[in-house]
């Protein structure tokens, strides 16, 4: 047999560039002028770098206490750009000073990724400084035009005058850049060039100690931020437009629906969070919505307890250390700040008609088009290979359902689980009847994954539906507990009760026990009873009163319900009127021979010759998690043929290595029995 794979190459490359040495300084362990140079240098400026600092917000960064004069990491920088390739979640700083080369108008540009701002003074001091461009999420590197706050207006500088700038950046994950470029008399955009810029020494003044400059500050912050989230014009003024003197930005007012006119809305809570709206424009969050960050926890209560509205991370850590998340303290009505006050567990409960296992029907057709037997199975995932999975199904175009009640294994209150699906064709998930994993169509070698919220001590009603064409047919499907990182074990969550019950509950209450539209190849979870699956224009309903199999209209107790087990205790719901011929074995052989077609593509799209195909690996052996055994064959061949294997099923796969050495990712594993 011949069996076609199609395989691929991926290639990958690192760029470093933009800063000096590395050097770690140990800042924790002194005071934070004893990091800074007796006297400032020319060329050269400090980059503070604070790690495992999640989100792509850079008030993440500025709410540390560390931040900004104990980082983990400097580095010197001798042009104000930074390339990707560091890593994620940290945030970066840089201070320092610019000396333009000639008297007259600049204009500053930023680019970074993720949230990134460029604030510069009007002087050496740090307390004139205000925030003059601003990238609100990500921009690609060099990209500078891609929102209309990236550009600072036109500003005013003296040659041979220091001007005091502050640049903060915030990385989440992948992209990590950031630059800073500026245009003035005589030259175009560029990025800041060493000879222009100064570090920050001992002397230097950082924060303004005037109160009043100190709240300038932060309102020309509050107030550059805001209009950088919205692509709105930067506005150089100050102070920023409010016209009813309440303290409240205009912009701002009318983007959360106040009125600008109007002092007394300042003290309102639209959103019943517990905050007003002076609190929410000055924490930074949105007075129209509950909860700003989605983490199921009000901004109000948040705030209360000393944690980050505006972190959807920090609804999972535990405050007090008493062993429950946040999350299900602020459920369970608990204080979240007391490790003495804990929840009430609910332990979770099953019920005693409910056995560990998965209700399995399967189809003939690609669309559950034709019933054929329905079992009861340990788990859901399955590698049938290129054959069928039990009597009667065909090898090819069939379909499957599985039902089953998800009981989740925390102890408590809601939280977030994740379904990661690898299949071979398509497969769909549903949770209480909403579609919470799509992989019908698509490609079968990439993992899909789909998001749920579940409740402690609940059966939440569990359906997954799939679909094969031709080929290797396959589905592993697994749950995994995002708040622990664990994969949750099938025979301690999934339940269902036995296929040979003799009654069951009626889920869908349409009046048909699930148990039997389980059986006979019906939605349990679905009321379906008034449809009609056969020609003779027979309802569900009425089949089930006549007690006849809705397909066929033959007795239904022909439907076999089998127990994956392997054991003898095969089930049914009565004795079955004809005896099932003995499983019949697949055809072995005694050679195998794989033939590939030589890829004309890389994964990134880019086109590969056949002249820099070196050779093909074959990686093979007797289980497909297992394939140790390698063979190596020519990059002018597309097939080899194995006739020297033991008898037993065989597992293949190739893999692509080109012309420098790279290895592509295997293809799909294809399998053949050898007598």
């Amino acid at each position: 047999m011949t069996k076609g794979m199609l395989v691929v190459l991926s290639l990958s490359g690192i760029l470093m560039a933009g800063c000096q040495s590395r050097s770690v300084r140990d800042i924790d362990s002194l005071p934070p002028t004893a990091a800074l140079p007796d006297e400032s240098e020319q060329g050269t400026v400090d980059l503070r770098y604070f790690n495992d600092v999640e989100g792509t917000n850079i008030s993440a960064l500025t709410s540390l206490t560390r931040f900004p004069d104990n980082p983990d990491e400097v580095v010197q920088l001798n042009r104000l750009e930074v390339p990707d390739g560091r890593g994620d979640n940290y945030g970066s700083l840089v201070r320092g000073y610019i000396e333009p080369p000639t008297d007259g108008f600049y204009r500053f540009f930023v680019s970074g990724d993720d949230e990134t701002q460029f604030f510069l003074s009007t002087d050496q001091s740090a307390g004139n400084a205000s925030l003059v461009a601003t990238v609100p999420s990500w921009s690609l590197q060099g990209e500078y035009d891609k929102f209309s706050s990236q550009s600072s207006p036109v500003i005013e500088l003296e040659a041979g005058k220091r001007y005091f700038f502050q640049l903060i950046h915030k990385e989440g994950v992948l992209g990590d850049h950031f630059s800073v470029a500026w245009e003035g008399p005589g030259f175009a955009r560029s990025v800041i060039e060493g000879q222009f810029l100064y570090s920050v020494a001992k002397s230097s003044e950082l924060y303004p100690d005037d109160p009043m400059a100190t709240e300038a500050y932060g309102r020309g912050y509050r107030a550059g931020f805001f209009d950088g989230k919205q692509g709105l014009a930067f506005t150089p003024g100050y102070p920023p437009l409010d016209e009813d003197r309440d303290g409240l930005y205009d912009n701002w007012e009318v983007q959360a629906g106040l009125n600008p006119t109007n002092a007394t809305d300042a003290g309102s809570d639209q959103d019943d969070d517990l905050l007003t709206a002076t609190d929410e424009y000055l924490i930074g969050t949105n007075p129209t919505v509950v909860d700003t960050d989605g983490d199921g926890i009000p901004d109000g209560a948040e705030y209360a307890f000393g944690i980050d509205p505006l972190d959807p991370t920090d609804a999972q850590s535990d405050l007090d250390g008493d062993g429950y998340s946040n999350l299900e303290e602020y459920l369970a009505n608990t204080d979240l700040s007391d490790p003495q006050d804990l929840p009430v567990v609910d332990e979770p409960t099953v019920s005693p008609s409910l056995v560990a296992g998965v209700a399995a029907q399967y189809f003939s057709g690609r669309s559950l088009d034709e019933f054929v037997l329905a079992r009861q199975e340990s788990e859901i995932s399955n590698d049938w290979g290129n054959g069928s999975p039990a009597d009667g199904i065909p090898d090819n175009t069939f379909s499957a359902r599985w039902f089953t009640k998800l009981i989740p294994p925390h102890e408590s209150g809601q939280r977030e689980y994740e379904f990661r699906a690898l299949r071979d064709d398509g497969v769909r998930v549903y949770i209480d009847g909403e579609l919470v994993l799509d992989a019908w169509a698509g490609v079968t070698t990439r993992e899909y994954t789909g998001r749920v919220t579940l409740s402690a001590a609940t059966e939440h009603e569990m359906r997954v539906e799939f679909t094969e064409g031709y080929g290797g047919a396959r589905l592993s499907l697994d749950l995994v507990d995002l708040t622990t990182g664990e994969t949750v074990d099938p025979a301690s969550t999934y339940f269902i009760v036995p296929l040979d019950a003799t009654a069951s509950q009626d889920s869908d209450g349409d009046s048909i026990p699930d148990v039997w539209e389980m059986q006979n190849g019906l939605n349990a979870w679905v009321a379906d009873a008034e449809t009609v699956y056969n020609s003779q224009g027979v309802s569900g309903i009425e089949a089930y009163k006549s007690g006849v199999n809705p397909w066929t209209l033959e007795d239904a107790a022909m439907v076999e319900v089998v127990d994956d087990s392997g054991s003898d205790g095969t089930t049914t719901t009565e004795p079955p009127t004809t005896t099932d011929p003995e499983p019949v074995p697949p055809p072995t052989v005694d050679q195998v021979t794989l033939s590939w077609t030589a890829p004309g593509t890389r994964v990134d799209g880019t086109s590969i010759a056949l002249s820099e195909i070196d050779s093909y690996q074959i990686n093979y052996g007797q289980s497909a998690g297992n394939l140790s055994q390698t063979v190596r064959v020519s990059g002018e061949e597309t097939s080899y043929t194995f006739d020297q294997l033991e008898p037993g099923v065989w597992y293949f796969s190739v893999s692509v290595r080109d012309s420098t050495g790279l290895l592509s990712a295997p293809s799909k594993v294809v399998s053949e029995a050898i007598q």
